[in-house]
C-alpha cells in the first residue's frame, strides 16, 4: 500500500504546533537580580533565604546561633576594601548590638524588651548605611526578623 499523502490542513496544523512551542516563555531568565527558573522565582539578594531560616527558630539556643552567624556576615561586611573608617565605625555599632542582643538571650531569664531594643537599634543604624555599603542592603530586614522571633521566644 502507497503511503497516505499529508493534505494542506494538516501539515498547516503540524508546523503551527511546533511555532507555538518554540514561541513559549523561556524555562531560564536572568534579569538583574531577578532569576526567574520555570515557575520559581529567585531574587538575586542573599538575605531571603536567611529570612526564611530566621522564620523557622524555635529554641532561644537557636535563636542565639543565628544570631551568631548574622554577626560573621556583619563581620565580613567589614572586610570589605571600599569602605571608609566612618562605615566601619558603624558596622562595629551594629555588631555590638547584635552582641548584646546574644548575650541578653543567653541570660537564664531573658528580657525580650532589651533584645529587640538592641536589634532595632542595630536595624535602624544598618539601614542608614546600606545607601553607601550595597552588602548591607537587606541586614536590616533580617535583624528586624530576629526582632519578632525574639518576641515570640522571650515573650512582650
Amino acid at each position: 500500500m502507497p503511503a497516505k499523502k499529508l493534505t494542506k490542513k494538516k501539515v498547516k496544523r503540524s508546523t503551527a504546533k511546533k511555532i507555538t512551542r518554540k514561541k513559549t516563555a523561556p524555562r531560564f531568565m536572568v534579569q538583574d537580580s531577578l532569576i526567574k527558573a520555570g515557575r520559581d522565582v529567585i531574587i538575586g539578594n542573599q538575605y531571603n533565604d536567611y529570612r526564611q531560616q530566621i522564620a523557622h527558630i524555635a529554641s532561644p539556643r537557636e535563636f542565639a546561633l543565628e544570631l551568631e552567624k548574622l554577626q560573621k556576615q556583619i563581620a565580613e561586611i567589614k572586610q570589605q576594601a571600599n569602605l571608609d573608617s566612618i562605615d566601619i565605625q558603624t558596622i562595629e555599632v551594629v555588631e555590638g548590638r547584635v552582641k548584646e542582643a546574644i548575650e541578653e538571650s543567653q541570660k537564664p531569664q531573658p528580657v525580650a524588651e532589651r533584645i529587640t531594643s538592641a536589634l532595632d537599634k542595630a536595624k535602624k543604624t544598618i539601614d542608614s548605611l546600606s545607601g553607601s555599603v550595597t552588602a548591607a542592603i537587606g541586614l536590616g530586614t533580617v535583624i528586624a526578623g530576629f526582632g519578632q522571633v525574639a518576641l515570640k521566644l522571650f515573650g512582650g
